[in-house]
């Protein structure tokens, strides 16, 4: 029986502590907080993506066949719903004794084996792994046959500073700068109300953070917004492209309503922006924003009360640093998955870390220009192979494994951890799903 240590309580690693289970393996899931701790940060958010979309079809007869009632397939949720359903799935007879929480892995090697030690080298694989744990009763090693790493990006927000790295006054005013999407309709709502923000980005965090705000313009007359976005917008003109017959009406209306905020007179919007310094200002802050304009760049000093930082995110990837992964330079994901996001992003016209179809794309078909719009997520890897880090039998499942890539879906999820334990198992044929998300 195979030993399987799954690193990360969220929807992924449950999800692969649950497959492997049913599948016959022997799991240890290990979350360093509370199950879905991460999800639950965010609770108050309603994520764009159903329920269909969220949930396996495997889970979905588990809870079923024990008589608990799910919601209907085509609602969505907020983070802290999300979290109440991997959270039953913990609860299920399948994984009783294999998940635990407030347990850290701290670092994991191989035995007896430095990184550098046996390259390209079958011998290197007679190795089992070793984790070093601590829970609360301290610190202990535990071996495994193969290692799953689904801990997530959420703990490592990228600086808002130009060119990725921290500006000036940013590390130190980084406590005050809201980097996960604040919650404006419930707790934070004073903090914004009545108050300037400068949004930095243009994903869906952005969107999200701008149609709260935007929100309050009604009841707070004196509510007003700075958005920054560093690329250019499109020659449509509004900074989301909309997808034609989207799959999502939530995400259609997400974006929808930021392109109308782009224009409303209480946003001042600045495309082909990035912000070059922080200072405080009293309760406040003044940001120096840089922008490219024909004539070169051009400085502006916005004094705002709020800075809602939604620039992405960054895999840790100094938990497998004893070990041989191949990590792709631009993305940071493994190098294989890392370089098919890649080459996905520019067949379809978008960039790595927008996590949209950022404009309008030219192809040639019977002789005449079209312009398309592509749907980034309609991106599906379905190969195996892609989840081969360099290190066997060590995979990096859900949003880690995109890296700095913002286009993970959890349906995605959901194929990485058939494809894992169809390479760990050797058995390409085997599917839990019965065929569902093919």
């Amino acid at each position: 029986m195979k030993r399987v240590a799954i690193i990360g309580g969220g929807p992924i690693g449950m999800e692969a502590a649950l497959y492997g289970s049913v599948a016959g393996c022997q799991v240890t899931l290990f979350e360093r907080g509370r199950i879905a701790d991460n999800v639950r940060s965010w609770g108050y958010v309603r994520v764009f993506t159903e329920w269909k979309r969220n949930r396996s079809p495997l889970a979905v007869r588990l809870l079923t066949e024990r008589g608990i009632a799910l919601p209907p397939e085509e609602s969505t949720s907020t983070g802290d719903e999300l979290a109440a359903y991997v959270r039953r799935l913990a609860e299920l007879p399948e994984l009783r004794g294999c998940v635990c929480p407030q347990s850290e892995v701290l670092a994991m090697a191989r035995e007896r084996t430095l990184r550098s030690d046996f390259i390209d080298d079958p011998r290197r694989a007679e190795r089992p792994f070793r984790l070093l744990v601590r829970g609360p009763g301290g610190e202990k090693i535990v071996h495994a046959d193969a290692v799953i790493d689904a801990s997530g990006v959420y703990q490592r927000p990228n600086f808002v500073g130009n060119g990725g790295m921290p500006c000036p006054g940013e590390r130190e005013l980084k406590s005050r700068i809201d980097y996960a999407i604040p919650d404006i309709e419930g707790r934070d709502r004073a903090r914004f109300a009545g108050k300037s923000t400068l949004v930095v980005g243009s994903g869906h965090s952005a969107a999200s953070t701008l149609r709260a705000v935007g929100d309050l313009f009604e009841s707070s007359p004196q509510t007003r917004l700075v958005w920054a976005v560093r690329r250019d917008v499109p020659e449509h003109g509004d900074p989301y492209t909309l997808i034609p017959e989207d799959s999502s009406s939530t995400r259609n209306a997400l974006h929808t309503r930021a392109n109308e905020l782009s224009r409303d007179e209480r946003v001042d919007f600045h495309p082909r922006t990035v912000v070059d310094a922080i200072a405080p200002a009293g309760k406040g802050f003044r940001v120096t924003l840089l922008a490219s304009t024909p004539a070169g760049q051009q400085s502006t000093q916005v004094l705002v009360d709020n800075i809602a930082a939604h620039t992405g995110f960054r895999p840790d990837m100094a938990l497998y640093s004893e070990l041989a992964v191949q990590i792709h330079a631009a993305t940071e994901a493994p190098y294989r998955l890392g370089r098919a996001l890649v080459e996905a992003n520019h067949r379809q016209g978008v960039g790595l870390s927008t996590g949209y179809a950022e404009r309008p794309q030219k192809s040639q078909e019977k002789d005449e220009l079209e312009e398309k719009v592509v749907d980034k997520w309609r991106f599906s890897p379905n190969d195996p192979a892609l989840l081969q880090t360099g290190e066997k039998n060590f995979f990096v499942l859900g949003i880690k494994s995109y890296g700095r890539d913002a286009g993970f879906l959890m349906q995605n999820g959901f194929r990485q951890v058939r494809d894992a334990y169809r390479l760990l198992l050797a058995d390409a044929a085997l599917d839990l799903y019965q065929g569902a998300l093919d």
